[in-house]
């Protein structure tokens, strides 16, 4: 089999619906105009996330087998780095060879790459070339993958935002009904808001708390919008509340900080949604900077770079929860016996209200034809051959940046 075309659409921002835009800390809370945390500015995300949020890849062959892949994020520069270097790699070439053609692009892309956008194009090229395999064997891609460790794959709950308490505790109640045993809330301040931005974010994790009771187990996401010093305290404040874990405190590149703040926390700390390779996670581990790990299959290079990322936080003994609960994600922690759960994102009970009332949906879910579906607090183990990324075209075209 010879890949004979690869194609790519950018997917705009506007498919993760409205929940862009409600207030939450982030990596750029420190400045005014992309503060959102009192929800006064709800344009706040989108003024630096821009208009791409995600680049479908197909990689087409001469067998009649096309694969899908995606990338996430990187404002559409993920569509130039494959239309104009990775597919001149990979184009004539099997693409049943995936780990040359995994190295052929990484180091081809070395001096504009090694992290982010080269690297999340790589995993979108990837990602397809897996979903190749799996159609062309009539397979799952768990099943190449080792075969399944689980018969279903829990799932925590992650679309806890602080709109308002009222809102936030019947969320939570709504999900602890729906039989979910894990949920996962958003901060709301970071060290601009000072000591009454701690109060608030103590309020947020009480709110769910009081909510669910305590055989619930409860995540905080801070999105990188923390400090050190700021996340030392925080998470102090927070240790009466039993906190499964405590997300991305710091930005990425402070290792240092990481450890600082994984050795003082009262809880577990997670991160690695925004490392990429196996090497950038190989210095988490070594460092014991972390307790949980979160790579996301779209931006660390893809399946083929997943699975020695994991074989990594095995041997430390340091489980992976991937960011996000794609399809690809769900294969690889079916195979995988040091990945015990799946992130998920429900829809509130009062939001699905509020769109049903002005009768027009915000929110999408829509650029794949068979998402997941979570039942009982649990997400089926994929079936059907390959990666089951097949896409709702209707969609795909509506959501289309030009």
């Amino acid at each position: 089999m010879e890949i004979t075309e690869i194609r790519t659409t950018d997917v705009s921002t506007d498919s993760w619906g409205e929940f862009v835009e409600f207030p939450l800390v982030t990596v750029m809370s420190g400045y005014e105009e992309y503060n959102n945390a009192d929800g006064d500015n709800p344009q706040a995300r989108r003024k630096w996330m821009g208009p791409v949020g995600d680049v479908v890849v197909e990689v087409e062959t001469d067998a009649g087998i096309t694969g899908y892949g995606a990338g996430n994020w990187a404002t559409g520069a993920i569509s130039t780095i494959v239309e104009e270097t990775l597919s001149k790699l990979v184009v004539g070439e099997d693409p049943a060879d995936r780990e040359r053609l995994w190295d052929m692009m990484y180091r081809a892309t070395i001096p504009f790459g090694r992290k982010g956008a080269a690297i999340e194009a790589i995993s979108a090229v990837d990602l397809a070339l897996w979903d190749i395999a799996g159609k062309e064997a009539g397979k799952p891609v768990y099943e190449l993958l080792g075969g399944k460790t689980k018969d279903e794959i829990p799932a925590y709950a992650s679309n806890l935002h602080p709109v308002d308490y009222e809102k936030l505790a019947s969320e939570a109640q709504q999900y602890a009904e729906a039989g979910f045993e894990a949920m996962k809330l958003r901060f709301r301040y970071g060290p601009e808001a000072g000591r009454k931005g701690m109060k608030e974010n103590e309020a947020i994790v009480e709110t769910v708390r009081d909510a669910v009771g305590d055989e619930i187990a409860i995540a905080g996401d801070a999105y990188m919008g923390w400090s050190v010093r700021y996340a030392k305290k925080m998470l102090d404040r927070l240790e009466p509340y039993d906190m499964e874990w405590v997300e991305e405190p710091v930005i990425p590149d402070d290792i240092d900080g990481y450890a600082e703040v994984r050795e003082a926390a009262p809880m577990p700390i997670s991160g690695g949604e925004h490392e990429f390779t196996r090497w950038g996670h190989k210095e988490l581990l070594e460092r014991d900077a972390l307790d949980i790990l979160q790579p996301d299959v779209h931006r660390c290079g893809g399946l083929t770079e997943l699975l020695k990322i994991d074989s990594m936080a095995s041997a430390h003994d340091v489980p992976v929860i991937p960011h996000s609960g794609t399809n690809p994600h769900l294969h690889f922690i079916a195979a995988s016996t040091n990945a015990p759960m799946a992130e998920y994102f429900p829809i509130p009970e009062w939001y699905e209200e509020r769109q049903n009332e002005e009768k027009e949906s915000t929110y999408a879910d829509a650029i794949y034809a068979n998402p997941p579906n979570a039942e009982n607090g649990a997400i089926p183990v994929p079936e059907g051959p390959g990666t089951n990324s097949e896409l709702n075209r209707e969609a795909l075209e509506h959501f289309r940046v030009e």
